[in-house]
């Protein structure tokens, strides 16, 4: 596919920068899609979209307070001394669409994500100081040093982007396999904590009895490919599995790829090299790593000691330590908020976990919880509205520490405060 294809033209968005501003009343729902998350199936075609211009809310005084709770060494580089300026911003999606939450790149660049009325994702870049720039369709996201990663493409053509800062699609890498040949795409895409991403990528063949097939694919951070070629992952008779699959990358280089095979969960592993390790042991029963039956939403996240975490069906569940085929408990911390998301922060020197969207929030705050790698609660970032009885929005921490939050009482305004968790 062109790169033109998926920049879409530049459109007004109503952008204000705010001094920690907050809309009046809370009681605005959840939307769907998380931002950075890609679909278990291929994309709606890409559509044109428009976003309008709007007079935002009157905002009143919002606030943010941050908390140490543990004097121990090890929190001393987690707790921020300062708070910074937040920028207010209103999206305004073309008739019948909703607005999804926000993502900070490594240069404090935000994209904020809505979706059309086909349910089509596209993204409106914005400078860290709310101006907007261009938008482009991407129907996965996630943050890069110098701009976002993404999948893009109709049913025939799945393109893997590189998004620059203001929003032009820089490079498109195909990941999908002759449609003449193959068909049945599903995908996944991950982060690589160390900059780029992962892309786990199912089809099936066209000819003959229809086979199934995965495929890794690895960019580096400027999104060019960081492996000469596919690597094979997987092949099965059965042309409908798997039913679940997920990728991610280990903060020690390798790549991990966990699908569902039958009644069971394998794991294979990639060394940075490209290189595939080869299976040894026996798989593990699904239900033991991602619930009962087939169908899961499954996700991959890295830990800080090399360790991947499962996420199924919005919950934390197991982890997968280094090159490991079996999985283990997950860490205290994380299994208390397993609902809960997280990211490195601070400079790697811990984690941000963040609350979920869709929970009741009598007090319309939402907050942020700072961890030292052994789990120690070392300090709490709470972020308020105005206003009685919220359901939270999407909050997110971006690649340069800024925080992205999407309002409870509008869920097409968008706070976001930044560098606050930079180090």
């Amino acid at each position: 596919m062109p790169l033109a294809d998926h920049l879409l033209a530049p459109r007004a968005v109503f952008l204000v920068p705010v001094a920690l501003s907050a809309l009046l009343a809370c009681g605005g729902g959840p939307v769907s899609g998380a931002a950075g998350e890609a679909p278990l199936g291929g994309p709606a075609p890409v559509q044109s979209t428009t976003v309008q211009p709007t007079v935002p809310a009157q905002v009143a005084a919002g606030a943010v307070t941050v908390e140490r709770l543990d004097d121990a060494a090890e929190c001393d580089a987690l707790v921020p001394d300062a708070v910074p300026e937040p920028v207010t911003a209103r999206l305004s999606p073309p008739a019948g669409g909703t607005c999804v939450g926000g993502i900070a790149d490594g240069t404090g660049a935000v994209a904020l994500g809505f979706r059309d009325a086909a349910g089509s994702l596209s993204w409106q870049a914005t400078t860290a100081d709310g101006r907007a720039q261009a938008t482009f369709a991407a129907e996965a996201l996630v943050a890069a040093p110098d701009g976002w990663q993404g999948l893009a493409g109709g049913g025939d053509l799945v393109d893997h982007l590189a998004v620059a800062p203001d929003g032009r699609v820089r490079r498109a890498s195909a990941v999908s396999p002759d449609p003449a040949e193959r068909t049945g795409f599903r995908w996944r895409l991950a982060q690589d904590p160390s900059g780029g991403s992962v892309v786990l990528f199912r089809s099936v063949t066209v000819a003959g009895n229809h086979w199934n097939a995965l495929d890794a694919y690895r960019f580096d951070a400027s999104g060019a490919p960081r492996w000469p070629e596919a690597v094979a992952v997987s092949s099965d008779p059965d042309a409908s599995e798997p039913w679940f699959m997920a990728a991610g990358v280990s903060t020690t280089g390798a790549a991990l790829s966990l699908f569902q095979d039958s009644a069971f969960v394998r794991a294979r592993w990639i060394e940075p090299s490209g290189a595939a390790r080869e299976g040894t042991a026996e798989p593990e029963p699904s239900t033991g790593v991602v619930g009962e039956g087939l169908a899961h939403e499954v996700e991959l996240a890295p830990l800080l000691d090399g360790s991947l975490a499962v996420r199924s069906d919005g919950a934390w569940r197991r982890r997968y330590p280094p090159l490991a085929e079996r999985s283990e408990p997950l860490p205290a911390w994380l299994a208390e908020r397993s609902t809960w998301s997280f990211r490195f922060t601070r400079g790697n020197s811990g984690y941000a976990a963040l609350e979920p969207a869709g929970r009741a929030s009598p007090d319309c705050a939402q907050r942020i919880e700072l961890l030292a790698p052994s789990g120690r609660l070392c300090g709490r970032v709470t972020v308020r509205e105005d206003g009685t009885g919220c359901t939270t929005g999407a909050l997110d921490q971006g690649w340069d520490g800024t925080v992205v939050q999407q309002s409870a009482a509008d869920a097409c305004t968008f706070r976001w405060w930044p560098r606050l968790l930079a180090r």
